[in-house]
């Protein structure tokens, strides 16, 4: 019976070891997934006049009045939009992160 245990600790740890050395040396691709977070937005009044703002989100929206040369800034996602005087303006995606969005053209 004595060695049995002695085999069969022997067997177990040389699985464990192997297992360990595949473990080590195998190559793992780390993916850091950013897409669908929130990013800051700087929304600016650059036109002459009050503006309304609405910023629309899945199924969701916000109205403001923005004075003119206010600058505020703004969270939202890839696909949230942004609406001037009722009309869109634009749609946001990742790369507009930290960007000033001028409201006037």
């Amino acid at each position: 019976m004595n060695t049995f245990k002695k085999i069969s600790a022997t067997v177990l740890l040389a699985v464990m070891v192997s297992q360990a050395v595949t473990a080590a040396t195998r190559e793992t691709s780390v993916v850091i997934e950013t897409v669908g977070g929130y990013f800051d937005v700087y929304l600016v009044n650059n036109c002459t006049k009050e503006i309304e703002v609405r910023v629309r989100a899945e199924g969701s929206s916000s109205t403001s009045k923005y004075k003119a040369g206010e600058k505020i800034k703004v969270p939202v996602k890839a696909g949230y939009e942004v609406y001037v005087d009722g009309k869109l303006y634009k749609k946001f995606e990742d790369s507009d992160s930290g960007k000033e969005i001028k409201l006037c053209k």
